[in-house]
């Protein structure tokens, strides 16, 4: 039994987590290192699909970062006091904006129109901030002294080249750790219902393999939430969470049945 766990290879566990929960009994009895492995994995394809892809093609469209200060970006200067731009300028850059209009001496949310996640700039400030359904919730707004040194301009946006890249793969990193954080506190929650139906039906599983199998269970609702996100929502998200959580509940029911000890009848749920 132990050398048929040691076969499981990264592309069974994931073709059986997202296709085949009747055969999640293979994945149970794998070490804690496989998990882990398997955890690493997933939250790189979600962060990816959600982040990864936009990025690339960001970088793509502009250049690189070093064509987009020099080239891409309006003519700037900032002199230590304020910004000055040969017009405005909005940048996507996966769901974040960067929104800079030197009209305004201090620029608020109130001043943007559209939804969406920014970085705004004006003559004097930054904010950070989304604005959704016409409210702002600002979380951040400093002086542009704070950001930038004294005589800033393009060619010295330039230099800062790698400090974009590092600054990219830092936010990767950050959206890898929340996404493995979000799966551990949604199987958690699904844990509770299927340790129930694990004692009821005599699986025999322990809580840690309920918990496995909750985990197992959940990757193709968070990959098809991931696609949908990189879609622009093309299917509402509300109703995409429906639907996951049925797919979610189904596969992870699915999963601890396959565990049944035919020889013992079940118990009563409650």
């Amino acid at each position: 039994m132990e050398e048929d766990y040691k076969k499981v290879t990264m592309a069974d566990q994931i073709a059986i987590a997202v296709s085949s929960p009747k055969n999640y009994k293979q994945l149970t009895g794998l070490k804690t290192g496989k998990l882990v492995a398997f955890m690493f994995v997933i939250t790189f394809l979600l962060v990816f699909i959600e982040f990864g892809i936009s990025a690339i093609t960001f970088i793509a469209k502009t250049g690189g970062f070093k064509n987009l200060a020099l080239n891409k970006i309006p003519a700037f200067t900032y002199d230590g006091a304020k910004l000055e731009m040969d017009g405005n300028l909005e940048l996507s850059i996966g769901e974040m904006i960067i929104y800079i209009d030197t009209e305004k001496e201090k620029l608020s949310l109130d001043d943007i129109e559209e939804d969406g996640a920014y970085i705004a700039m004006g003559r004097e400030n930054i904010i950070m901030g989304i604005i959704s359904g016409g409210q702002n919730y600002e979380y951040m707004n400093y002086a542009l002294s704070l950001l930038f040194p004294v005589s800033f301009d393009n060619s010295k946006l330039a230099e800062l080249a790698p400090s974009f890249y590092i600054y990219l793969v830092i936010v990767y990193i950050a959206n890898m750790i929340g996404k493995a954080i979000k799966i551990l506190l949604y199987a958690l929650i699904f844990s509770i219902v299927g340790r129930a139906v694990a004692g009821n039906f005599q699986t025999g599983l322990s809580y840690g393999q309920v918990y496995k199998v909750c985990i197992y269970g959940l990757t193709l609702s968070m990959l098809l939430a991931a696609v949908n996100f990189a879609a622009g929502y093309f299917v509402p998200e509300a109703l995409l969470m429906m639907i996951n959580v049925f797919l979610s509940f189904m596969f992870i029911n699915r999963g601890i049945l396959s565990h049944i000890d035919m020889t013992k009848p079940p118990q009563d749920l409650f």
